[in-house]
């Protein structure tokens, strides 16, 4: 679970800028509220904003953070992910931490960055009254400085160990958690925890991602497919059922053969290929030496009842998208992940993603962790969310993005929300000018 994300110095956020999910005192839609190691936080999180006020960046942010965990090392370019409306901030590194709960501990994570790599990497194990160094490591005046939990150099082989470490084993733009992580799991088991937790139990929706093998999901898991023709069913958008269609492919053809070798070579991965003219979309997977092929196709009902079978890539955007939605939902419903989605509402009906939404809001089992980036207006209801989940987005004058929770306004629990948004009664909202100053009215048509 996801405690808190602060961001500085990245994208627009100028200042440091935090988003946490810390309840308030109202026991309205309690279940929503856990408690872990004395720390209570939310399960459910919405992120508000007008267009281009820097909504989608704390998304990004985080995103950027599990991109370079997974790859161990900073991102080439990092000086062009700084804030660049203002020239002091060329000079200071770019911040992001992340504090978190996994496996019965919450972590912090924090790592400070330029182009010239790592500046600062922290690992702790969040207490109540204090943080406990997991590692401390930190690049001064040429030199680079690591840390261990207290003691721990008091043994003599550690100590070497440490000085070897800090004088050449690990590179300027490598991650210390990664490297860890690979190396010596054995001798630091949080590295491994906090990596995997990044890596397995965190995931990362931006708005335009279309990579996810949909087709091998559906199919390894088919209370997943039940799920989703169930909830496509009750939204009545004419599909009557999704399946699965799957066959092996000629491993010795030799149009396939560097697929083949590549799935081969790591029988996990998925690889998907997407007809750019039939938006037909296929997964290749490797089962038990078999390379199979794997797409989705979808039933609808002609005028006689009978079943018609369409290629999955002649749904439309929105179809397409909320299938890609059910394992996010699976995800939290039944497991411990978190995901964070932009753009929730993006090419689907208002009322399908109230219907989402109020349904997670309303289970009392759920698992996991839901975050989301929106402009539908039609969830701000406190039925559907508390006000402490509810955040909103503005940029200041100098263009740097802030975030801040509508709990701070002190709202009654039968508050219309929605409207006093709309209003702009908690902050800015999209200047809408008159059109009469565009002078449209005074624009006449050509003659053809």
């Amino acid at each position: 679970m996801i405690i808190r994300i602060v961001a500085k110095n990245i994208y627009s956020f100028k200042e440091k800028t935090e988003f946490n999910l810390f309840p308030n005192r109202s026991i309205h839609l309690s279940h929503h509220k856990i408690n872990r190691n004395d720390i209570s936080f939310l399960r459910l999180g919405a992120i508000y904003g007008a267009n281009g006020v820097g909504k989608s960046n704390l998304i990004k942010t985080v995103g950027l953070l599990v991109h370079m965990v997974a790859g161990g090392k900073v991102l080439q370019g990092a000086d062009d992910l700084k804030f660049k409306l203002c020239e002091t901030n060329k000079s200071i590194p770019s911040s992001i931490a992340i504090e978190f709960y996994a496996q019965g501990k919450i972590y912090y994570y924090t790592i400070s960055f330029d182009g010239t790599g790592v500046l600062y990497e922290r690992l702790a194990e969040s207490c109540k009254k204090k943080k406990i160094n997991i590692f401390e490591r930190s690049f001064e005046d040429g030199h680079e400085l690591i840390n261990f939990r207290e003691g721990y150099t008091d043994d003599p082989e550690n100590k070497l160990f440490v000085d070897i470490l800090s004088d050449d084993l690990i590179k300027r733009n490598a991650l210390l958690l990664y490297f860890l992580h690979k190396n010596y799991a054995a001798d630091f088991a949080d590295t491994s925890v906090a990596y995997k937790w990044f890596t397995e139990t965190l995931v990362v929706m931006k708005a335009g991602d279309n990579d996810r093998p949909m087709a091998y999901l559906l199919d390894k898991k088919p209370v997943l497919l039940e799920f989703a023709n169930k909830f496509i069913k009750s939204v009545d958008i004419g599909i009557t059922a999704l399946t699965v269609k799957k066959n092996e492919i000629d491993a010795n053809d030799a149009k396939y053969s560097d697929l083949v070798a590549q799935l081969k070579e790591d029988p996990k991965a998925a690889a998907i290929f997407e007809n750019k003219i039939t938006d037909d979309v296929v997964t290749f997977v490797n089962e038990d030496g078999k390379i199979m092929a794997k797409r989705i196709i979808s039933s609808h009902k002609n005028d006689k009842g009978e079943d018609v079978i369409f290629s999955f890539g002649s749904e439309s955007d929105g179809i397409k998208r909320l299938v890609g939605f059910f394992p996010a939902i699976d995800g939290v419903v039944n497991d411990d992940h978190v995901y964070l989605i932009d753009e929730i509402e993006r090419s689907i009906h208002p009322m399908i993603i109230k219907e989402l939404i109020s349904k997670l809001s309303a289970d009392k089992k759920m698992k996991g962790q839901f975050i989301f980036t929106t402009n539908e207006s039609s969830l701000l209801d406190q039925d559907i969310l508390r006000t402490d989940e509810i955040w909103l987005t503005q940029k200041d004058s100098d263009g740097g993005t802030h975030l801040y929770s509508l709990s701070e306004n002190n709202l009654h629990h039968k508050a219309n929300i929605k409207n006093g948004y709309l209003n702009g009664r908690y902050g800015r909202i999209p200047f809408l000018s008159n059109l009469r100053d565009l002078h449209w009215d005074n624009e006449k048509p050509d003659k053809v």
